[in-house]
């Protein structure tokens, strides 16, 4: 194992309490992601995926719910949801243009 392992299980527990808020943007998540992906050793793809989407908004869950595709990894999980993240930011600025 490689590192502090006091360091390993910070990163570890920061990862499994990152939420992105409702009306955040999912690329600031996905970099904090990221930044503590990388002090994690010995996880696994789908351990990664479940806490990924765990800590989503629920707006984007919803939208993944009703989403056709299947992630095999989290790259792919990654790659998409900024494409549904711009769609909602893009649909409440017409929203407020339209009251």
């Amino acid at each position: 194992m490689f590192g502090d392992p006091n360091e390993v299980r910070k990163a570890e527990q920061d990862l499994d309490n990152l939420r992105i808020k409702e009306s955040g943007h999912v690329y600031l998540y996905i970099a904090e992601f990221r930044r503590l992906m990388s002090r994690i050793v010995g996880w696994g793809e789908r351990d990664y995926i479940h806490v990924y989407m765990r800590g989503l908004a629920s707006r984007l869950l919803d939208q993944l719910a009703s989403h056709p595709e299947t992630f095999d990894t989290l790259q792919e999980l990654m790659d998409f949801t900024p494409e549904l993240d711009t769609r909602y930011h893009k649909r409440q600025k017409e929203k407020g243009r339209n009251q």
